[in-house]
């Protein structure tokens, strides 16, 4: 499973400053990619596109790793999926596909809810929602 994600973005936590967050950031991508064996990871500048096949072109979430104190996911969610650690985008942390999303610091440890939404969010954004 970890080798699905990506080796650069790997890098990109492996830094001094990424030490009190980096274990969250894995946590948070082997829980988005264990939900089918055929999703895959890629790396841009400042975010981790998760997708369900790896053509990558349907995207069900997205983790920015844009600054090392806060890790920012975004996920392909019904609309009818609550949760007080979800809300809207964060300013400039939209993307296209993705409804609901939360943020993790120190303070905000990843929601007990991650698993059950990354399958949903895979299920959005393949297709396979209710079937």
């Amino acid at each position: 499973m970890v080798e699905r994600l990506d080796e650069k973005a790997v890098q990109k936590v492996s830094g001094p400053t990424w030490e009190s967050l980096r274990e969250d950031f894995f946590k948070i991508s082997r829980k988005l990619l264990s939900v089918c064996p055929v999703t895959a990871s890629q790396l841009t500048t400042i975010y981790v596109k998760f997708c369900t096949t790896t053509a990558m072109n349907e995207v069900y979430a997205v983790v920015w790793i844009k600054t090392s104190k806060q890790i920012v996911v975004g996920m392909s969610l019904p609309d009818d999926v609550e949760d007080a650690r979800l809300g809207p985008a964060p300013k400039g942390h939209t993307y296209k596909g993705l409804t609901k999303f939360f943020t993790v610091t120190h303070d905000d440890p990843i929601p007990d809810g991650l698993l059950r939404w990354a399958k949903l969010a895979y299920e959005t954004a393949s297709g396979t929602a209710g079937r």
